[in-house]
Order: C-alpha cells, then sequence, then structure tokens
C-alpha cells in the first residue's frame, strides 16, 4: 500500500520497523505531532509538480553539457491544489510517460523518463 502512494493504512509500529530497515532516522518531533506516520504523510503531502517546463517552480540544471528541469514540488502545490500555484497550469500527479507515482527526483524511477521535458518547451517554441 505504501509503494501505491497509501500510507494511511499503516500503523506507527509498521513505519518504525521499514525506517529502521533503511536506516532513516525519524526525529522527535513526528513522534510529538502525531506519530510517524504524520511524518510520512506531511513527506508525500507534495506530490504534485507543474508540467511547464518555463515555469519559475521547474529549476533547470545541466549535467555533462544536458539541460534537465528539478520539479519544485513544495513551490508548485504548497498547499494540495490541483494548480500551479506561480503559473495555474494543471498539476501533475503520476509519471507523464508511464503513468507511476511521481518520486522526489526529476526523472521516473520507474521508466527513466524526465518528469518536465525540455525537449516539449523546445518543440512549442519552434512552432
Amino acid at each position: 500500500m505504501f509503494e501505491q502512494g497509501d500510507g494511511t493504512k499503516l500503523n506507527d509500529e509498521v513505519v518504525a520497523k521499514i525506517a529502521a530497515k533503511f536506516g532513516i532516522e525519524m526525529p522527535a518531533a513526528a513522534a510529538a505531532t502525531g506519530g510517524l506516520k504524520s511524518f510520512i504523510s506531511a513527506r508525500a503531502a507534495h506530490t504534485a509538480f507543474c508540467p511547464n517546463p518555463h515555469c519559475p517552480t521547474n529549476r533547470r540544471y545541466d549535467v555533462d553539457g544536458a539541460a534537465f528541469v528539478k520539479p519544485d514540488r513544495v513551490a508548485a502545490d504548497p498547499s494540495g491544489g490541483r494548480f500551479c500555484a506561480m503559473c495555474g497550469e494543471v498539476l501533475e500527479t503520476a509519471c507523464p510517460s508511464c503513468g507511476a507515482p511521481v518520486n522526489e527526483g526529476a526523472v521516473c524511477t520507474f521508466c527513466g523518463s524526465a518528469y518536465v521535458s525540455l525537449r516539449q518547451a523546445s518543440a512549442g517554441a519552434a512552432k
């Protein structure tokens, strides 16, 4: 259930075992404010990203001369809305190529596709 993005059915004991298994240190504040599930929910709260490559929430970076875009999910979706807080674009919650749930990176861990493509921006500018 957790891998599918539904962490609501996990209890604190199971979450603690998972965290220990992967060497994740849980902050003391998590226990004081509703347990480990609230900590995980807070980390998973910003799962949407803006697909607009020109949006200020998407940060461009270069690796060996190739340009990539890393979505800033907190800036795009600070309150769990449906539209980007900066440009108004409809937010994406899954990989546009394979439909897998998004992760914290810039690339889907299932299919390897970039969440935000600069090729789309170049093609749109050429039209």
